[in-house]
């Protein structure tokens, strides 16, 4: 009862850093489209506020920042064409360990999250190779303008190794599912006759995968 009470009374901060890889859906209406299906490494920086409210019960609270990164390639134009946009997540997840001693902590964590990717706009593109002719071609249109905010579903698992009696090192696993499509792009490629015969269309709705390392700094035990 004394170690249940006490460990009720946890509540520390974290620090992290990682790398995420976004997922894009795409039709191709053509022949030549390559979807690059896991877009990109880029960097997943997160702050999070834990609150321990039995032994093995917690509720985390926290900031994290991606740039989502859209890539794909076609045929004959094997160069991926790629725009980027940035995103803010406030996220709040219950946590349950399901491994706890002194020293180690395992815990799967799941709730929910609101995406924010202010920058909204609408634009063309075209893009070419020059080398050593020009004989591919890819343009089409860009589309960031659905909405500015995105609930999204977000689970995870952390696993944290306590080094001193303030700090823990962590090493986290984020999944995270969105429902609104936030980016779009519509594509007319060539295919190997000199004009861009071809049309497909790539899109994404937020979800990631992420890996990060943390430190967790205890503020009350």
């Amino acid at each position: 009862i004394n170690a249940v009470t006490t460990n009720s009374q946890d509540l520390d901060m974290a620090a992290w850093y990682g790398r995420f890889w976004s997922p894009y859906k795409y039709v191709d209406y053509g022949q030549g489209f390559k979807n690059q299906a896991v877009s990109n490494y880029n960097f997943f920086p997160a702050i999070t506020l834990n609150k321990y409210f039995f032994f093995f019960f917690s509720v985390e609270a926290g900031i994290f920042f991606t740039l989502y990164e859209q890539y794909y390639s076609t045929r004959k134009y094997f160069l991926a064409f790629e725009s980027s946009y940035g995103a803010a997540h406030l996220s709040l997840r219950g946590g349950y360990s399901f491994l706890k001693s002194k020293k180690l902590e395992c815990r799967m964590k799941g709730g929910v999250s609101v995406g924010i990717a202010p920058d909204m706009y609408h634009a063309d593109y075209t893009e070419m190779l020059v080398y050593p002719i020009v004989d591919s071609i890819t343009r089409g249109v860009i589309k960031r303008n659905f909405t500015p905010v995105f609930p999204m579903l977000s689970g995870g698992m952390d696993i944290s190794y306590e080094v001193t009696q303030r700090f823990k090192l962590s090493i986290a696993f984020n999944y995270q599912k969105g429902f609104i499509k936030i980016s779009e792009y519509d594509i007319y490629y060539n295919d190997g006759n000199g004009m861009n015969d071809q049309r497909a269309r790539q899109w994404g709705k937020g979800d990631f995968y992420g890996i990060q390392l943390g430190l967790r700094y205890s503020l009350k035990r």
